[in-house]
């Protein structure tokens, strides 16, 4: 296994991967004693498990938090979000109409047929033109 592999294996196999004890993967072992810069990335990603699992250990909100969720957010929040919805709907509406103004505005489009056919017939009538130095 190359140190990618490995690195993806650590990463995938959750928290009994991590380190030395690699778990079931023993071509794992193998890479990261040979390896010290995978042998370090297993050793961090140990280091950030475990802050993970221990930072907030033990720590219970009380009974009463959900009921004063919920009575906070009330009941109506979808009220509230449909209020705000209504409110952005003009904005929305201006900022499309600002962009479809300037993207008319800059649209080469309506040009392009007689420039094409201006530049075709400049080059034929260059090419039908005989050079005054031969003639």
């Amino acid at each position: 296994m190359n140190c990618t592999q490995v690195r993806d294996a650590l990463m995938q196999a959750g928290p009994a991967a991590g380190g030395a004890a690699s778990g079931s993967r023993p071509e794992v072992t193998a890479h990261l004693r040979r390896c010290a810069s995978c042998h370090g990335f297993a050793a961090r990603i140990d280091s950030v498990r475990h802050g993970l699992r221990e930072h907030h250990a033990g720590i219970q909100p009380d009974a009463g938090f959900a009921g004063r969720l919920q009575q906070r957010l009330g009941d109506d929040t979808p009220e509230v979000l449909g209020r705000t919805a209504l409110r952005l709907l003009p904005l929305s509406a201006a900022v499309l109409l600002l962009l479809l103004w300037v993207s008319a505005r800059t649209s080469p489009v309506a040009e392009t047929p007689a420039s094409l056919a201006a530049t075709e017939d400049a080059y034929i009538s260059w090419v039908l033109t005989p050079d005054e130095g031969n003639s």
